[in-house]
C-alpha cells in the first residue's frame, strides 16, 4: 500500500517516542505528532507537533479531526491502550495491536502471542491503519531536533484523575545496558548478594525469573519476563534460569545472553549466545574474582 503520511500519538517519554519515530520513519517522511505533554519543545524527527496537556480518553474529540487526515496512526504504552481502540472505532480504520515486528514491503505486522509461543501474521486491507506498537521491541530514532510545539485544547473534560500516586523504582530493568538475572537455581536470597557482586563489577543491575521472586528471594520490581520487565539489554547473564516461555519473552530483545545451567537441555540455551554448562555457584565466584582481579 502507499502511505502518504503517517500520525505518531504518544506521551513524552523519550524511549516511546524513539521508537514510534523509527517506525514512522519506514513508511513514510511526513510525519505529525500529538504528544501528551507539558513541556514547550520536544526531541522528534517530524514536520509538525501538536500537545496536549490533559489526559488522553478527554482527548478524543480533539485527536479525531487531526487523525481522520493521516494513513497510518502509530501509538503505543499507557496512551495507545487508552486510544487505540476507540480511534479505530471512530475512524472505521483497520488495527493490528501489541505488534512487535513489521515486514515493510509486505505491509505484514505480526503480533505475539500464548507467551510467544505463537506469532500472528495480520496484513491489512485497507487504510486508515492504527498500529499499537509493543514497546522495546523496535530501535529508537534519535535526534537533536528541537520541535516546537502547537498546543491543542481539549474541549471537555469527561474523566478527572481523583489520586495521582508516584512509585519510586529501585531499578529499572527496561533501561538498563548490563543485566545479571537469577533464577531457581540460586537457591536461596543469599544467592543473590553474589549476583549483586557481579552486578556492581560490571555496573550493571540485577534482574530475576519468577521462580525467584515466587521464592522470595528478590521482589517483584527485579523480576524479568511477560508479567515483569522486558529487557533491551546488551549483556545478559542468566544464572539458574531454565528458561521458561514468559522469561524467554522478557529477553527477546536482548543482544548477547550468557546462560549458566548444569542441565545442559535447558531451553534457555536455545536463546543464548553463550552457553556455560556449570554449576552457577561456581561460576559466579570464578568471575568475580578475574573482574576484581582485571579491576584492579
Amino acid at each position: 500500500m502507499i502511505i502518504k503520511n503517517v500520525l505518531i500519538i504518544s506521551d513524552d517519554d523519550k524511549d516511546r517516542l524513539g521508537e514510534l519515530n523509527f517506525v514512522a520513519k519506514k513508511f513514510s517522511d511526513n510525519i505529525d505528532a500529538i504528544v501528551f505533554t507539558n513541556k514547550k519543545e520536544l526531541e522528534i524527527d517530524v514536520k509538525k507537533a501538536y500537545g496536549i496537556n490533559n489526559i488522553p480518553p478527554n482527548s478524543i474529540e480533539t485527536i479525531l479531526p487531526l487523525a481522520s487526515r493521516y494513513d497510518v496512526i502509530l501509538t503505543n504504552g499507557t496512551v495507545g491502550a487508552h486510544i487505540g481502540g476507540i480511534l479505530t472505532l471512530k475512524l472505521s480504520a483497520s488495527c493490528v495491536f501489541g505488534v512487535s515486528e513489521i515486514k515493510y514491503d509486505e505491509f505484514i505486522f505480526s503480533h505475539s502471542a500464548y507467551g510467544d509461543k505463537a506469532v500472528i501474521d495480520y496484513k491489512p486491507e485497507h487504510l486508515p491503519l492504527v498500529l499499537i506498537l509493543k514497546e522495546k521491541y523496535f530501535e529508537q530514532l534519535t535526534t537533536n531536533q528541537l520541535m516546537e510545539i502547537e498546543w491543542l485544547e481539549c474541549k471537555k473534560d469527561n474523566i478527572e484523575i481523583v489520586k495521582e500516586e508516584k512509585i519510586e523504582k529501585e531499578v529499572e530493568l527496561d533501561k538498563a545496558k548490563i543485566v545479571i538475572g537469577g533464577g531457581r537455581g540460586i537457591g536461596s536470597k543469599e544467592g543473590f548478594a553474589i549476583l549483586e557482586r557481579i552486578a556492581k563489577l560490571f555496573g550493571g543491575v540485577v534482574g530475576a525469573s519468577r521462580a525467584a521472586v515466587d521464592n522470595g528471594w528478590i521482589s517483584h520490581q527485579y523480576q524479568i519476563g511477560q508479567s515483569g520487565a522486558m529487557l533491551s539489554a546488551s549483556l545478559y547473564f542468566a544464572f539458574g534460569i531454565s528458561g521458561a516461555t514468559q522469561h524467554l519473552s522478557g529477553i527477546k530483545n536482548v543482544k548477547c545472553v550468557v546462560a549458566i545451567n548444569k542441565d545442559e537441555e535447558a531451553p534457555i540455551f536455545k536463546r543464548a549466545r553463550y552457553n556455560i554448562v556449570a554449576d552457577w555457584k561456581d561460576f559466579a565466584m570464578a568471575l568475580i574474582n578475574e573482574l576484581e582481579e582485571t579491576n584492579g
